[in-house]
């Protein structure tokens, strides 16, 4: 062989070299469309060289920041199905927590009260001015409330009694009244109230030991307070106006008796 055919064998040689490389670059570098030939020639392994890095990601494009504005005031609120780290979760409405007030104490509904005030006696006056002589009474009752929030109702059953005396030797009576009233349920444990109330009954009187059925009303004002010592139980404190009336017939005619006194009531309640 001759000098110039050796040196044309030796470019073909470096020709084919160099192409082998680039084609197997090219396939390196390719991924392989059929799955059947990828599942068949599994894993690559390299040899010699490093594999190519990856193609790096495609940065995003800059967002103007009032296109962000506008995009999260128009994004939708969350739904009551969020998803928390794959699991749905409901949302839940948060509940203010109970203070101490009219959600912790119980509105009176039911009270046994006692009340002390002073009347008159009737008949022949012992004084020596001729004034009517004052009669003590001592009176209990039940009262009712069947409306009891800012405003309320009640409805109050007595018997009361001359003080010192009881049914076999002195006067006594018997009546029904309704109360209309304000009061704050705000203030915790204290309760304060105002009511005005109005009664009707029967009341004996003994007079020379002989009995005398008459008509008995009353009406007053009533200004306390409750103190509650549980949730359902408190105690009453009122001081009052009140002005009790006695009416009964005379010699055929029709008479009455009255006083404007004070009155003091306690009484306690659920």
């Amino acid at each position: 062989m001759t000098t110039s055919g050796r040196v044309s064998l030796v470019f073909a040689l470096i020709a084919c070299s160099r192409l082998a490389a680039a084609q197997q670059t090219a396939a390196d570098t390719e991924e392989i469309d059929d799955p059947k030939v990828a599942r068949r020639l599994g894993t690559r392994i390299w040899w010699g060289t490093s594999p190519p890095p990856p193609a790096p990601a495609p940065r995003p494009a800059a967002v103007p920041n009032a296109t962000v504005a506008a995009t999260a005031s128009t994004a939708p609120a969350p739904t009551a199905a969020d998803v928390d780290g794959g699991l749905p979760t409901l949302a839940r409405t948060a509940q203010p927590p109970l203070t101490a007030g009219a959600s912790e104490w119980v509105a009176p509904r039911l009270k046994l009260a006692y009340r002390h005030f002073n009347f008159v006696q009737i008949g022949a006056s012992s004084s020596i001015n001729g004034a009517v002589a004052s009669e003590p009474f001592n009176s209990v009752g039940i009262d009712v409330y069947p409306l009891t929030s800012l405003v309320r109702v009640g409805l109050s059953s007595q018997y009361g009694w001359q003080s010192g005396n009881f049914v076999s030797n002195g006067d006594y009576f018997a009546a029904q009244s309704v109360s209309l009233g304000v009061q704050y349920l705000e203030a915790g444990r204290f309760v304060p109230f105002a009511e005005a109330f109005g009664g009707v009954g029967y009341m004996r009187r003994l007079q020379f030991d002989r009995t005398v059925p008459t008509l008995y009303w009353q009406l007053g004002v009533d200004v306390g307070t409750e103190v509650y010592f549980a949730r359902t139980g408190y105690i009453s404190l009122a001081i009052g106006y009140l002005r009790p009336v006695n009416g009964f017939a005379r010699v055929q005619q029709f008479e009455t008796v009255f006083v404007d006194t004070w009155s003091f009531k306690l009484g306690i309640g659920i």
